[in-house]
């Protein structure tokens, strides 16, 4: 993995996270370090604010892409995370890193092609599957012609495997009701392909305004605007925050992140 956006060069900053979260790869085998550093993930937050701050500083959206050194960095000075390319391609570079199989994929929505990312993991001849966009951080074994279920306990996962396994989709389960979210393509994207996705990403409408999502104590937070969605195994809540402050002081609670960073995107966004 040569490509700069798919690549640790600050060893330091990959020691600190690794620390942060007590995984050391001399003392781990490979399974354990692939499920330690997937859960470390889970602690960082999926965001769109720091995206929002880089992307109004910078010219061009190349410039804007935060890669893995600065997301990770960021995390440990911020608690700031990232979306799904850049957290893509920072879970992809620390396992390459460790010597762990890993390449970014691109997958389809419904409004377009290549327009959300995950990360496969090759082991003894099997593929898994990481997607930090749907908070799915331990490795998702999948298979050719069996679908892999997932309760992560706010919501039921399938990744139900199509054209004998080189594509795959995913539905959401949620209280019964059951969606059809995008279709992976289940082979490594060219690095350069990926970087030009990714640049596109800049110019979607997402980027008007903040989206944030995150599981922890039991439930599923996802922020989208001025609404705040809590998500449990059997109740969900919304609220819609009418004053910028106390969305702010919200989303700093909730999602940890640097309350001075909050401040900047949600001026930026309110300023169009």
């Amino acid at each position: 993995m040569s490509a700069p956006h798919l690549t640790i060069t600050d060893k330091t900053i990959l020691k600190k996270f690794l620390n942060k979260f007590g995984i050391d790869p001399q003392k781990s085998g490979v399974d354990l370090l692939i499920n330690s550093v997937g859960d470390a993930f889970s602690h960082v937050p999926y965001e769109n604010l720091t995206k929002i701050i880089k992307a109004d500083a910078l010219l061009h959206p190349k410039s804007a892409m935060r890669y893995p050194d600065e997301v990770i960095g960021d995390y440990l000075r911020f608690g700031s995370g990232g979306t799904c390319f850049s957290l893509t391609a920072a879970i992809t570079a620390v396992y390459c890193a460790l010597g762990v199989d890993a390449y970014p994929i691109l997958a389809d929505r419904h409004y377009g092609a290549d327009t959300h990312s995950a990360v496969i993991i090759f082991r003894d001849g099997r593929v898994s599957l990481i997607d930090p966009g749907y908070l799915l951080f331990i490795p998702v074994l999948l298979y050719n012609n069996e679908s892999s279920i997932v309760d992560t306990g706010t919501n039921s996962i399938e990744l139900k495997p199509i054209k004998n396994g080189e594509a795959v989709e995913l539905y959401t389960t949620y209280r019964n009701n059951r969606k059809m979210r995008l279709t992976y393509k289940i082979a490594p994207a060219d690095p350069g392909h990926f970087a030009r996705v990714w640049e596109s990403s800049f110019a979607w409408e997402m980027m008007s305004y903040p989206v944030l999502t995150r599981r922890t104590a039991g439930a599923q937070h996802y922020l989208q605007g001025k609404k705040l969605a809590v998500y449990t195994g059997e109740n969900s809540s919304r609220t819609v925050f009418d004053d910028d402050n106390v969305r702010g002081e919200a989303i700093a609670a909730t999602f940890g992140i640097d309350p001075q960073i909050i401040k900047k995107a949600l001026e930026i966004t309110k300023n169009g």
